[in-house]
């Protein structure tokens, strides 16, 4: 297996929930299944981003003001990261960092609008008002796998979601309405508001995830212990 790069975008600025674990669990699971890994970062002093260099780009979740300081420096590099979405690089993307890829998304100032990517049609709209759901659901791009994750956020994201990632059972979806869709799937970008460690939480995911990346490279590995913990949650659930 070839040494497999991530590159941790805003990893000191967009890390509230020990999102950084979901780095954590793809190293682990490519170095339990004999490769290497190396994880690069860049913040927002750095005046450009290694792009070409990652085989993997993960952004996290961050508070409202740490996104909107984010939003702007993100943008510079917005048509290469159109660039690479579109050729399929491999995309993981958890909490409020979503808005980036968006047209716009609103800050808690009344009137301040910050500018995303423009890669999807939709936007972030602000409530002021911090909303916490649970979440129970199944893999669009395979509905056998059931998933279970947590919202915590203050905005909700408006326009229509043609590519979600998931099919909501029970819990928060992308807007207000029950629409039963959260989080985006298109090509090889992987997005959701979930937050924290999800990657660990459903193991599913994380397989699903690596065989996207590694190919014909694809190895195995023992998640027993996380698939048992799902089990649980999801019974108790």
């Amino acid at each position: 297996m070839r040494d497999i790069t991530i590159l941790h975008l805003y990893n000191d600025t967009l890390d509230l929930y020990g999102d950084y674990f979901n780095v954590t669990a793809i190293r682990n699971r490519i170095l339990e299944m004999g490769g290497s890994c190396t994880v690069l970062t860049a913040n927002l002093e750095d005046e450009d981003i290694p792009l070409e260099q990652a085989d993997l780009v993960y952004m996290g979740h961050g508070k409202a003001r740490n996104l909107a300081a984010v939003a702007p420096h993100f943008a510079r590099f917005g048509q290469r990261v159109i660039q690479a979405i579109e050729g399929g690089k491999v995309f993981f993307v958890t909490g409020n960092s979503r808005l980036l890829f968006g047209k716009e998304f609103e800050g808690v100032t009344e009137g301040t609008v910050h500018p995303g990517i423009g890669l999807f049609d939709y936007m972030g709209k602000e409530t002021n008002k911090v909303f916490t759901s649970d979440v129970f659901g199944r893999c669009s791009f395979d509905p056998n796998i059931r998933t279970y994750g947590f919202i915590n956020r203050t905005q909700h994201i408006v326009g229509e979601n043609t590519s979600p990632l998931f099919q909501i059972e029970r819990g928060a979806c992308d807007g207000t309405e029950a629409t039963g869709l959260e989080g985006t799937h298109y090509k090889n970008f992987f997005a959701t508001w979930q937050m924290g460690p999800i990657l660990e939480r459903n193991p599913a995911l994380l397989r699903h995830l690596l065989t996207t990346l590694l190919g014909d490279e694809m190895g195995d590995y023992d998640d027993t212990f996380a698939r048992k913990a799902l089990e649980r949650v999801l019974a108790e659930g």
